[in-house]
């Protein structure tokens, strides 16, 4: 009887080595540029905690968080380039961004107390 389990399972079904398990060449110096890339990330991560507890202490909390939305709302914008391509904005569209804009600095004001 034929042995179920047996045999060299880094050799393949057929044995000659073909399309079994091993290992994955993988590119070095792409490899590095991402692990770099997230030890990066992580840092800044740390770094903007630690930032934003100090900051905390000093700012109210609805402040920071809407200092922390237009700051993020600003590097979206950079990223994206609405300016540089596609449709302009219209009348419509900037009457329509700007009263959730009246709005939170209504409310900024209001919670300033």
């Amino acid at each position: 009887m034929e042995e179920k389990y047996g045999g060299d399972v880094l050799a393949g079904p057929g044995g000659g080595g073909g399309g079994g398990l091993g290992p994955v060449d993988v590119p070095s110096a792409r490899l590095t540029k991402y692990i770099v890339l997230l030890c990066f990330t992580k840092f800044l991560k740390a770094v903007g905690l630690f930032e934003s507890y100090d900051l905390l202490k000093a700012v109210h909390i609805v402040q920071f968080i809407f200092i922390l939305k237009l700051g993020t709302a600003f590097f979206m914008v950079l990223f994206q380039k609405p300016f540089s391509s596609g449709k302009t904005i219209t009348k419509h569209q900037v009457r329509f961004l700007q009263i959730p804009l009246l709005l939170a600095a209504s409310h900024l004001v209001e919670f300033k107390d």
